[in-house]
């Protein structure tokens, strides 16, 4: 995944098709949040599938069927690393309170890190 980053556009196709599991360009289109040509997400997806490695791509009739074969996980962790190391000196401190800071967190976020604190903690130690 490291050598195949994906755009903003790029990630809104894959999440519609990590939502569908798969699916063809129309569906896709269909699924967007905005009005996007056809040939545009087409281009796109084969590029996806072609290049980038993160799609698999099978005839079905007349259309092309697009199935993610990188997880939301595997993608969320590199675009992750990526800011930490570019824009926080790689220090999850500085990227984790940036979060926070842009973030209405509650009760249930507070809970969910404090844990999450502890675990790392008992990990350390």
């Amino acid at each position: 995944m490291a050598e195949n980053r994906l755009t903003r556009y790029e990630l809104e196709l894959m999440d519609v098709l990590w939502k569908l599991e798969q699916g063809t360009v129309q569906d896709v289109c269909d699924k967007l949040a905005r009005n996007l040509a056809y040939t545009t997400v087409m281009t796109t997806l084969n590029l996806l599938a072609a290049r980038k490695n993160v799609l698999s791509r099978e005839k079905q009739g007349r259309a092309f069927v697009y199935r993610p074969i990188v997880s939301r996980d595997e993608v969320c962790r590199a675009v992750m690393g990526d800011l930490k190391a570019v824009l926080f000196g790689n220090r999850m401190s500085s990227l984790v309170l940036n979060l926070i800071a842009e973030d209405e967190a509650n009760e249930t976020d507070a809970a969910i890190l404090r844990d999450a604190l502890r675990k790392l903690e008992e990990n350390q130690g």
